[in-house]
């Protein structure tokens, strides 16, 4: 009977990605399930607020390189480059401003031979897993019995091979070690455990925060990427730092400024 009342607290993470020919970017917006109503309700009211000031309609769904690249009628009237780039730069500042946000980065070298979105999620349900772990043995001490678990959604794609890849995770993890080896040799088996059941997939207009996730992929893909003119213009290449900077869970790659996991 004194199970049901473990302390035990999960995390919504909304996962999406943005690319080129020489990077692969995925971010998860991260938001206690207990923060999730207030949340949604500030996404909500920062879509009405852009309706009123620019005309975007509230159920757009919003496609971070369309909008800043100019393509696609996103208002009942036309949005110039400029207010768009002003659009995205609010959208991501509004990320940040989440109740208790996390923001989890991954950048890959795009590699012909591989598949970079699993390898991508790959490192991602490790880091969501390292940290839910390490909340675990952070709070063991005080309520003993703490529980932290995640749940994961994603836009819909890759869903078998996504879904393939954390079931074998689930069982075979091997996970090399920072120190040069484990006493099992170079790498252990740490199996993921604190992600609740499979990713769960949504169609991307049917969710504002998976939106949200591709705004911060796009961003940290133009500050990843080679300079481009017609983002430089309007500085879109310095937004993942100036709006996203403090969202940034720097514990998932504490050698990095911002815990961007490159390898």
């Amino acid at each position: 009977m004194l199970a049901a009342f473990l302390p035990m607290a999960v995390r919504f993470f909304y996962v999406d990605e943005s690319y080129d020919a020489k990077k692969f970017c995925l971010s998860a917006i991260s938001i206690r399930y207990n923060d999730w109503h207030s949340a949604f309700q500030l996404v909500q009211t920062h879509r009405r607020v852009l309706k009123a000031q620019y005309g975007l309609l509230i159920r757009h769904e919003i496609h971070a390189r369309e909008l800043v690249g100019g393509r696609g009628r996103i208002a009942n009237k036309q949005i110039g480059k400029y207010d768009r780039t002003r659009i995205f730069y609010g959208l991501l500042k509004m990320i940040a401003t989440l109740p208790n946000v996390w923001l989890f980065n991954i950048c890959l070298d795009v590699n012909s031979h591989e598949d970079m979105q699993i390898k991508a999620w790959d490192r991602l349900l490790n880091r969501i897993e390292r940290t839910m772990l390490e909340a675990e043995k952070r709070w063991f001490v005080s309520f003993g019995a703490y529980k932290p678990r995640a749940m994961i959604f994603a836009d819909e794609g890759k869903e078998y091979q996504i879904t393939r890849a954390f079931r074998k995770r689930a069982v075979f993890n091997p996970i090399p070690s920072a120190h040069g080896g484990w006493p099992e040799g170079k790498s252990k088996n740490i199996p993921i455990q604190r992600i609740i059941e499979d990713p769960i997939f949504k169609k991307s207009h049917q969710s504002f925060l998976i939106q949200l996730a591709d705004c911060a992929a796009f961003a940290l893909l133009k500050k990843e990427t080679s300079i481009v003119a017609k983002t430089t213009k309007y500085g879109v290449p310095s937004f993942f730092e100036k709006c996203l900077g403090k969202a940034c869970f720097r514990a998932a790659s504490p050698r990095n400024k911002f815990g961007i996991v490159r390898a």
